[in-house]
């Protein structure tokens, strides 16, 4: 199965070659990743936005709730919040950056039940795993929408409490 796999990720994957070798080093033999820490820079420092880049919504949205539960258990413990936030960018860089070929992995573990285990179409599979910038210019304006109140309050002086 894990032969299987690679085969498949090497004639569908989006990257440099670097990133096949570690995904062969920690894929597991159901085609599935290890949790073995690897570092990615650019899911380190893009966070959670560059697993959406690569269409791993589902593993995006889970290292976002992550991340926010720990900032919201922080901010209920009356920690400032500047530190807050900066513990929050942390975390998300660090699961996002040492986790990312784990969490692709999976990603793609699914896209290989959706496209045919047994028969796998590979157009298909190439289909899904083109990155697309599109997911998230869509978290940016829902991000946008959600904090425009406060930029608002900012920019023009007004009070948010009246």
């Amino acid at each position: 199965m894990k032969k299987k796999y690679m085969d498949l990720l090497k004639k569908s994957y989006v990257g440099d070659e670097n990133d096949i070798k570690i995904f062969e080093e920690i894929m597991n033999d159901e085609g599935l990743g290890k949790c073995k820490p690897k570092f990615n820079l650019k899911a380190f420092v893009f966070g959670w936005f560059y697993l959406l880049y690569r269409r791993a919504v589902l593993e995006a949205f889970s290292v976002l709730v992550i991340t926010l539960m720990i900032g919201y258990i922080m901010a209920y413990a009356k920690i400032h919040p500047l530190l807050v936030i900066l513990t929050m960018i942390l975390i998300n860089s660090l699961l996002s950056g040492f986790c990312y070929y784990f969490l692709y992995l999976n990603k793609f573990n699914k896209d290989v039940d959706y496209c045919g285990e047994y028969n796998t179409d590979i157009e298909c599979l190439k289909k899904r795993a083109k990155p697309k910038i599109s997911y998230v210019i869509l978290a940016v304006i829902v991000i946008l929408a959600l904090i425009w109140p406060w930029i608002f309050a900012l920019v023009t002086g007004y009070s948010l409490k009246s």
